[in-house]
């Protein structure tokens, strides 16, 4: 239920003078006190918000299962992109809350309605911390959902109910409809260790964790975004065509990680018209030899860079004729509709 005592941070103050003053119609305000989170935070880990908002650096948060988006517009008032997602379905005010209190707030959050418990994909998209508090006994499959995430974020705060304290087999409960809360939606509870065990399998590493009442809250970093080459769009893309490329703007960036040692910069592209185009390179910062292409179909840019570190730029410039059907287009690049970066992607860096 919702806090009747003192706010945990000054922003709840607003977001609770907004709530007195108006509600998203027909429904009401999300019934349960998101700001209680802070309080978790803060003896989960030092410096609590300040450390979370350190963890996502220079990327988005993403806050699935948003609720209202309190936390989502929290730490947008910290300073960090957000995005924030949920399911009119299954959402307690079909996320009208959400909007209105963007509205209200004059927020930039991106809102977007996603069905975690369908095969859901989130195309590329790279965030700095994911926020899933108290969502996954919500769902169907949290072995898909957890494993996904870790190609798209390199930290997860999660929340969720546990099983009793004396359950010590690494086990989950499947309930019966309606069993708890009344709420249709709960399926799956955990013992501690079986959540340790999921999140495991899953490629997560547990950085910290606790117990408070009937729920765990765990800091998790993925090791797929830690150890595996990954791919963060900058500008200049379009979206994914057939589930496996895009169009590219005149202009467009990218940064690739965990691709030390790498020594050639490689984007595979196709012309699908004859015209003359030029692309001009760099890595980061360095400029790499311009090239030009004229014939329809596949091509190979390849060259030579100094050693790559952990975290490389990449900006790539074309020139020669120009092409648009509505939109700025450059070249068609394949790309993986998640972050890793395997053999079908047509922008990496090799290592020899």
């Amino acid at each position: 239920m919702r806090n009747t005592g003192r706010p945990r941070h000054p922003f709840e103050t607003r977001i609770a003078e907004i709530r007195n003053r108006s509600r998203p119609e027909p429904f009401g305000w999300y019934q349960f006190d998101s700001f209680a989170n802070i309080s978790h935070f803060e003896k989960l880990i030092p410096d609590g918000l300040k450390t979370l908002v350190e963890l996502a650096g220079d990327e988005p948060l993403a806050d699935i299962g948003t609720g209202d988006g309190d936390m989502a517009f929290l730490f947008e008032s910290l300073g960090l992109k957000v995005t924030a997602m949920d399911w009119p379905g299954v959402n307690e005010n079909r996320m009208e809350g959400v909007r209105l209190m963007a509205r209200e707030l004059k927020s930039s959050i991106e809102i977007r309605e996603v069905e975690i418990d369908d095969q859901f994909r989130l195309d590329g998209e790279r965030y700095g911390l994911t926020l899933a508090l108290g969502l996954l006994y919500h769902l169907k499959n949290p072995f898909y959902f957890l494993e996904r995430l870790g190609w798209h974020s390199r930290h997860c705060m999660l929340s969720t109910v546990v099983l009793p304290s004396r359950v010590k087999e690494p086990i989950a409960r499947l309930t019966a409809e309606g069993e708890f809360h009344r709420d249709v939606t709960n399926f799956w509870f955990f013992s501690e260790s079986g959540l340790e065990r999921l999140v495991d399998r899953c490629g997560w590493i547990i950085r910290n964790q606790m117990r408070s009442d009937d729920r765990m809250f765990c800091l998790l970093e993925s090791r797929t975004a830690k150890t595996l080459p990954v791919i963060r769009l900058l500008d200049g893309w379009h979206g994914v065509e057939n589930g496996a490329w895009r169009w590219t703007a005149p202009e467009f960036g990218a940064v690739i990680e965990n691709a030390e040692g790498a020594t050639r910069f490689e984007l595979r592209f196709m012309l699908p018209a004859a015209r003359r185009v030029t692309i001009e390179t760099e890595v980061n910062g360095a400029r790499l030899a311009t090239r030009e292409f004229r014939d329809v179909g596949e091509h190979v840019y390849s060259e030579p860079i100094a050693a790559a570190g952990k975290r490389n730029s990449i900006r790539v410039r074309l020139g020669g004729d120009s092409l648009s059907d509505g939109r700025e287009l450059g070249i068609v690049v394949k790309l993986p509709a998640r972050t890793i970066i395997d053999e079908e992607c047509g922008l990496r860096l090799l290592v020899p």
